[in-house]
């Protein structure tokens, strides 16, 4: 009897919806052998790099370590590969081999793409899974927590576009005699078996127990991560999701997009578990289309333009650029990130001079920092009996009055006073955000070599009205003298030791030290470290030193110290750093929801949230 030809087989759903947990019950019948998010049908990674006539298997497993991961071995067909469509399909075939009636893949990626795939690969079924919505964006704000790539702040509105989207596609595609099979995540954890035994009917397939045992299954293919552990756990249990999780913003958010996919799509699908009487009224659509045009933009830089990228440029280039920013993965413990931060005892420096009002908000920012213990000096030049009287009754800081040369030599005397194993300086019109410190102290435990730390911040009014979200990157001593610091000193943490080797600021400099310093350190080769979460905000008024007249002629000075000849690769610096800038997202506008303290609120902190953040730098203050 022949064996039946093989056909491809698409298993698709939301981020976080349940995929890995199918695709491992699916890969254990001994007719389906799917590979684990290759997701080159979904980016421009292999078109690109194919096209240039480059490796571009190389180029994939740089990306994602597909074929590692899947233990693939190139051959000679490999290279007449012209497109994602061929390339899929021979690493389909390899992996699964001949004897399996079922080949294809499982992506959450895809999730867009169900009506090309169907185009592309005619004989294909489908497998669409969904979940609960709120489930979803828990699961991606709780998992975002130790996973850089579920922090990013387009992701739950990709997702829940892209959920309305497969719905769409899904009923359109079935309808035109596609055959597609549909089912609720919460229906596999309830009842494994019952759902495995619908689809291997779907499948033809005759149903095998030897599924249900997950203590069986092949990780291998999976990449490494905490997300995928309830997977390899092999056991199912249902996680509990509810609204009070959420902010209730995104709760409402939420269910006013069910409220509209219960009226568009009603109960043709397994989706119409999720339907809930709500007193919510739908979107508007002009809503709605914004949110498609704002959920497609992100779409096509995470999916199309940074793949891209990697198909595009030199590997060297690439290797560089992940090298620099590979420090920039912070993941929270999985235990009490308070009892780990009570092992490190952190030093906060602040100059001071005649900023009383700014000096109290600042102040109140390091005093509720929680899980690690503080030390705040107070290093003020002579401000007077006010700001004196102010700070020794309504502040734990440590205060030391005395005359000095300059905002820096204020910094250095409170290094020398300092007996933390972290020191750090933040200025008067600074603050630092809820929880900053607790995750700096962690950083550093579990990143012992690093010495260096920089981090996000966001930019703030006089009024505390939010202006921008500066996204940092690791900087380069060539940028920095020839264009400007792109970190600030405000999200800038350093160990004890490295001032204890003679890396002070320079005081001959009264506006510039900060970059002097950075490029001091990358000099000798001193560790550094990113941490790309929003840890401080900075002030913009009419006093930032740094916007000053005196910065720019010091600026020019500091240049004149370099040859000539050096001065005119500025252009090259400047378009190496926006491109770095450009791959790790600085340019894209974010959502930010934190609190502040303002001049009218000194004692507690004010929400600030806004949906549309940009990363440019106000002009004036």
């Amino acid at each position: 009897m022949s064996q039946p030809p093989q056909r491809h087989l698409f298993v698709i759903g939301p981020v976080r919806s349940g995929t890995s947990l199918l695709y491992t019950f699916l890969n254990l019948h001994p007719q389906i052998r799917l590979l684990y998010e290759a997701d080159l049908l979904s980016n421009g990674l292999t078109d690109v790099s194919a096209s240039l006539r480059y490796p571009w298997w190389e180029r994939l497993d740089f990306y994602n370590s597909c074929i590692s991961r899947h233990k693939l071995k190139p051959d000679a067909s490999w290279s007449k590969v012209r497109n994602s469509h061929e390339a899929a399909d021979i690493l389909y075939r390899q992996f699964a081999g001949t004897q399996v009636r079922y080949i294809g893949e499982k992506s959450p990626t895809y999730y867009f793409r169900i009506p090309w795939l169907a185009q592309q690969f005619p004989n294909a079924r489908f497998i669409v899974i969904w979940r609960e919505p709120l489930g979803i964006i828990t699961s991606i704000l709780r998992t975002g927590k130790r996973d850089s790539f579920f922090r990013s702040k387009s992701l739950p509105l990709r997702t829940l576009t892209g959920f309305e989207r497969m719905q769409a596609d899904t009923l359109r595609l079935r309808a035109g005699g596609t055959p597609i099979y549909d089912l609720a995540y919460e229906d596999l954890i309830e009842n494994p078996e019952s759902v495995l035994r619908s689809i291997c009917d779907f499948l033809e397939l005759s149903f095998d127990p030897e599924m249900l045992d997950l203590s069986k299954a092949d990780f291998s293919m999976f990449p490494p991560g905490e997300h995928h552990e309830k997977a390899k756990s092999g056991r199912l249990k249902r996680e509990k999701s509810s609204s009070s999780s959420l902010p209730a913003p995104v709760s409402l958010w939420i269910n006013r997009y069910r409220s509209h996919w219960q009226k568009r799509f009603g109960d043709q699908l397994s989706t119409r578990r999720y339907w809930i009487e709500t007193n919510e009224h739908p979107f508007s659509q002009k809503k709605i289309w914004w949110d498609r045009v704002h959920s497609a933009i992100s779409r096509f830089y995470a999916e199309q333009f940074v793949p891209g990228v990697y198909g595009l440029l030199p590997l060297s280039v690439l290797a560089t650029y992940r090298q620099l920013s590979r420090s920039s993965r912070y993941s929270l413990p999985t235990g009490d990130n308070t009892a780990l931060a009570q092992v490190t005892k952190i030093s906060v420096i602040t100059p001071s001079y005649k900023q009383l009002p700014w000096l109290k908000l600042c102040l109140a920012s390091v005093s509720d920092q929680e899980g690690v213990e503080v030390e705040h000096i107070v290093q003020d030049a002579q401000s007077g009996p006010e700001l004196e009287a102010w700070v020794r009754q309504n502040s734990k800081a440590q205060l030391y009055v005395e005359s000095d040369s300059g905002m820096y030599d204020a910094i250095n005397r409170g290094f020398a006073r300092a007996t933390g194993d972290i020191v750090c300086w933040l200025n008067s019109d600074e603050q630092y955000l809820e929880g900053t410190l607790a995750k700096v102290a962690h950083y550093f435990e579990t990143h012992p070599k690093v010495d260096v730390l920089f981090g996000d911040a966001v930019l703030m009014a006089n009024n505390g009205a939010l202006l921008s979200y500066r996204r940092t990157v690791m900087p380069n001593m060539g940028h920095i003298q020839l264009s400007h610091l792109n970190i600030l000193s405000c999200a800038t943490f350093v160990r004890r030791s490295v001032i204890d080797r003679g890396y002070l600021l320079d005081t001959r400099w009264k506006t510039i030290a900060d970059a002097v310093w950075v490029t001091t350190l990358l000099k000798n080769k001193v560790p550094m470290g990113l941490l790309n979460e929003p840890l401080a905000a900075f002030t913009i008024t009419d006093k930032n030193l740094g916007q000053s007249s005196l910065a720019l002629t010091e600026a020019v000075r500091w240049q004149k110290e370099i040859p000539y000849p050096a001065r005119l690769l500025r252009l090259g610096y400047v378009l190496q750093h926006r491109l770095i800038k450009l791959l790790h997202g600085a340019y894209w506008p974010r959502s930010i929801n934190t609190r502040f303290y303002t001049l009218s609120s000194v004692d507690k902190r004010v929400p600030r949230e806004s949906i549309h953040v940009g990363f440019r730098w106000p002009e004036k203050a």
